[in-house]
Parts: C-alpha cells; structure tokens; sequence
C-alpha cells in the first residue's frame, strides 16, 4: 500500500473520529473530554505507526511522546521531533487529531526554545 493511500485511509477515518466525537462532547466535562481524547489518540497513533516506521523515530522523542500518553494526554513536556521519521509521525498524528475536531493544541509536538548567549 502507498504512503499516500494509507495516510488517505487515517485522515477518512480520523474525519469519521470526529463525527463520533462532535455527537458525544455536549455533556461531558474537561476532563472527561480529555480522557476520551486520549483514548482515541492512542488509537491514532497505533494507525499512524503502521506507516512510519517506529523503528526510526528517535528514542528521546519517543520517550517523550510516550510521556505524553501515560501523563493522560497533558501537555506539559514537548515531544521534539528531531529527524524526518520525528516529523513525519509528528505531522500525521497533528492532521489525524485536528481532522477528529481535536485540535492542534491537542499534540504534545513542540520545541523548547534555547537562550542564546
């Protein structure tokens, strides 16, 4: 299967995610929201490494992004992309959860920025 086909294939049913997602958030508090979020990311994400090879992800940035899950999906670390592996899982994760009308602030993928002097 073609990269192009299979990451066709995550946006549909990351778009399907968010249909079932939009229906269900009326009642439900933050925190709830949060957790159901977070369910359906890791969800995402065993989709999203059946086309990136996890293999090449660097081992911090997988540390970090695997902080972010058993953290409850809170944003309190980034998770740095730091080669094209990184940025490739990084973007298919970022389009699957804005496509499930999770938004970009969702995703744990961010850079510190270093002082210079």
């Amino acid at each position: 299967m073609s990269c192009y086909k299979s990451a066709r294939i995550m946006i549909l049913s990351a778009i399907a995610l968010g249909a079932v997602v939009s229906a269900s958030a009326a009642q439900e508090t933050r925190d709830e929201r949060r957790a159901r979020n977070c369910g359906y990311y890791r969800e995402m994400v065993r989709h999203a490494l059946e086309s990136v090879d996890g293999k090449a992800l660097t081992p911090g940035f997988v540390e970090e992004h695997d902080a972010f899950i058993d953290g409850g999906c809170l944003a309190t670390r980034p998770a740095c992309p730091r080669s094209p592996a990184d940025f490739a899982f990084a973007d298919m994760l970022l389009m699957m959860t804005v496509s499930a009308n999770m938004g970009s602030t969702f995703s744990p993928f961010w850079c510190p920025v270093k002082n210079q002097g």
